[in-house]
C-alpha cells in the first residue's frame, strides 16, 4: 500500500478556539480551498453553450466585447425595476463603467496590504482510466429516495458555530433554506467524529424542525480531514467512526450526515495522509456501511448522507474516476464546492468561482464533469460563495479591461474579519484576502444597487459571467458573487434539472439576506 505521511504530529486544535477574523479565514481559504485540475472536465455540452447565450439574452448581460457598459433592451427592459427582493422579479444591477463610476463626497480606501501570502501551485492529476465498480450497494439505496422528491430543489446551507454571535440559531432563515449544514465535527486519532458546541447543535435542530428544514451535522473541512484515509481503510475504523455519527443523528436528533473529506486520493492540508490507490475505493465502503446502519434505525431510510466534493469526481489509481454511479446509490446528493477555483494559488488573477470559460473549471463544467461520470443530475447540488477574494494585481486592470492580470505574491487583508492565521501543519501566517459579500456592502466598497463606490470599479466579465471590482489606487482586485451572477447559476441549474444549490456560508450574507433571496427562484417552477 503506497500511503504519503506529510505530518507525524496531530495538529491537535479544535476548530471552536479560533476568533471569527481567524475562523472565516480558516473556513474560506482552506476548508473549500480547490486546487486546480488542468486535465479535469474534457468538455461543457454544446448545449450548454446554448444556455449561456439564453441566460444572456434573458438577463440582458451586456454582450462580449463590451464588458462595462450595460446592456438595454428597450422591448423588454421595464420601464422602472422593481423593488429589491421581489419574489417574482429577481434584480440585476447596472454595470458601471470607469467613466461611470459614481463619486462620493467620502470616498472609501482599500485595506492597506500587508501580511505574509503564499502561492500554491497546482497539483496534476495522472490520466488513465476509471475506478473499477464496486458490488452493489444496500438494497434501501439512496437513489430510490432520491426519484420520489427529485422535483423539490434544494437550498442547501452552511451554518459555522463559531461565528453564532454574530448569527445565533434562532436569527437563521430557515423558511428560506431546505437543508443547514451544522459545520463542523472533526475526526480525531481514534477515528471518533466529535464537536465542542452541542449546546448550539440543540437550539439550531429545535429551531429548523419547527419549520420542516433538516439538519445535518458536516463532519471534516479542510483540517478535520486529516484522518480519514486511515479511517476509511481498516473495518475497526469505519466502525468507530460509524458507531460515533450514529450516536450523534440519535442524540441530537439529526436527518444525517455531511462528509466534507478533502480530498480522497489526492493531498488537502500538508498534515493530511493519503492513500492514492486505495482512498476512494475505501471511501465507497465507509459509505455503504454507514447507509446500512442508517438504515438500522428507525425511520432510517429517511436518514440522509451528502458529501461536500470537489469541482470535479474523485480521484482513483489511474486519476479522475470516469464512472461515479456506485456512489449515488448510496449518497442522497452531493454538493460541489464550484468556487476558490482561482486565487493566491494561480498565476494571474481570476474569477473566484467562475460560471463559464475556457478552463473546464467553472460551475457549468464541474456539473456537466458529474454528470458525465454517471452521478444523476437531480442529485447534483452546485456550490456558491457568498465571499469574494482579493489580490493586489501589478498593473491597472481598468486600462487593460481584462480580468487576468499578474499580481503580487503577497495575500492583501480582506474585510474587517480577516486576521492572520498560522496553518498549524505548514507553519506559515497569511491573511486570507477574503471579502464576506455583507462586508462589501457595509464596508462601503459597493452600494444596495450593486454599484461600485468611488475610487472602486465594477466589470462584470463575460467569459465566467462574474462580477469584479477594482481599485487603481491601490491596485486591489476583489473576484466575488452577486445578484446578477447568482440569478445566472440559478437559472443554470433549472435549466440542467439538478438539484438544488449549496452555499457557504450564511453569516456572509446581508442582514436582509440579499444573497440568499436570489437562490429562492430555484425552488420555483423550471424552465
Amino acid at each position: 500500500m503506497k500511503i504519503k505521511a506529510f505530518c507525524v504530529l496531530s495538529i491537535g486544535f479544535s476548530l471552536a478556539v479560533f476568533s471569527e477574523a481567524a475562523r472565516d479565514k480558516h473556513s474560506n481559504n482552506h476548508h473549500h480551498h480547490i486546487h486546480h485540475e488542468r486535465h479535469a472536465a474534457n468538455r461543457v455540452e454544446v448545449a450548454d453553450a446554448e444556455i449561456i447565450g439564453h441566460l444572456r439574452q434573458h438577463h440582458h448581460v451586456a454582450p462580449a466585447g463590451i464588458p462595462n457598459l450595460p446592456y438595454v433592451d428597450e422591448k423588454t427592459q421595464p420601464s422602472s425595476p422593481p423593488p429589491p427582493h421581489s419574489p417574482d422579479h429577481p434584480v440585476y444591477p447596472p454595470i458601471i463603467a470607469p467613466s461611470q463610476t459614481r463619486i462620493i463626497t467620502q470616498p472609501v480606501k482599500a485595506p492597506s496590504v500587508h501580511g505574509p501570502g503564499k502561492a500554491v501551485g497546482p497539483i496534476q492529476d495522472k490520466k488513465g482510466a476509471s475506478q473499477k465498480k464496486e458490488p452493489e450497494a444496500p438494497a434501501q439505496s439512496a437513489e430510490a429516495s432520491a426519484q420520489s422528491g427529485k422535483k423539490d430543489k434544494m437550498v442547501i446551507a452552511y451554518w459555522t458555530d463559531w461565528t453564532s454571535g454574530a448569527m445565533p440559531p434562532e436569527a437563521i432563515p430557515f423558511e428560506k433554506v431546505t437543508h443547514v449544514n451544522y459545520a463542523f465535527a472533526v475526526v480525531k486519532p481514534d477515528f471518533q467524529p466529535v464537536f465542542e458546541t452541542d449546546y448550539l447543535l440543540n437550539r439550531v435542530v429545535r429551531e429548523a424542525h419547527k419549520k420542516n428544514v433538516k439538519v445535518l451535522m458536516s463532519v471534516g473541512g479542510w483540517t478535520g480531514s486529516q484522518y480519514f484515509s486511515p479511517l476509511a481503510a481498516s473495518k475497526h475504523g469505519r466502525k468507530t467512526f460509524i458507531d460515533g455519527a450514529i450516536k450523534m443523528v440519535k442524540d441530537y436528533n439529526l436527518d444525517g450526515i455531511d462528509i466534507d473529506w478533502e480530498y480522497p486520493g489526492r493531498i488537502g492540508s500538508a498534515c493530511n495522509v493519503i492513500d492514492e490507490k486505495n482512498d476512494t475505493k475505501n471511501f465507497l465502503t465507509l459509505l455503504k456501511e454507514l447507509r446500512e446502519a442508517l438504515n438500522e434505525l428507525p425511520e432510517g431510510h429517511k436518514l440522509e448522507i451528502s458529501l461536500a466534493t470537489r469541482i470535479v469526481p474523485f480521484d482513483g489509481p489511474d486519476g479522475i474516476m470516469k464512472d461515479v454511479t456506485e456512489f449515488a446509490k448510496v449518497v442522497n446528493h452531493i454538493n460541489v464546492m464550484a468556487y476558490d477555483i482561482n486565487g493566491s494559488w494561480s498565476t494571474v488573477t481570476g474569477a473566484n468561482a467562475p460560471l463559464s470559460g475556457s478552463n473546464p473549471l467553472t460551475y457549468m463544467g464541474g456539473a456537466q464533469a458529474w454528470i458525465d461520470a454517471g452521478f444523476p443530475a437531480e442529485q447534483i447540488n452546485m456550490g456558491v460563495p457568498f465571499y469574494g477574494r482579493s489580490l493586489v494585481a501589478e498593473n491597472d486592470m481598468t486600462r487593460t479591461q481584462s480580468m487576468a492580470s499578474p499580481f503580487v505574491k503577497k495575500v492583501p487583508i480582506g474585510d474587517n474579519n480577516d486576521g492572520l492565521w498560522t496553518d498549524p501543519c505548514e507553519k506559515t501566517a497569511s491573511y486570507s484576502g477574503v471579502w464576506k459579500f455583507k462586508n462589501l456592502r457595509e464596508q462601503g466598497v459597493v452600494d444596495e444597487q450593486g454599484n461600485a463606490r468611488a475610487p472602486w470599479v465594477r466589470t462584470f466579465d463575460q467569459e465566467s459571467h462574474t462580477p469584479w471590482l477594482f481599485n487603481p489606487e491601490t491596485r486591489q482586485f476583489i473576484s466575488y458573487d452577486d445578484r446578477e451572477s447568482l440569478q445566472l447559476k440559478v437559472d443554470y441549474v433549472k435549466r440542467k434539472h439538478l438539484g438544488g444549490v449549496m452555499l457557504w456560508a450564511l453569516n456572509q450574507d446581508t442582514t436582509d439576506f440579499e444573497l440568499l433571496e436570489v437562490l429562492q427562484n430555484v425552488r420555483k417552477n423550471e424552465s
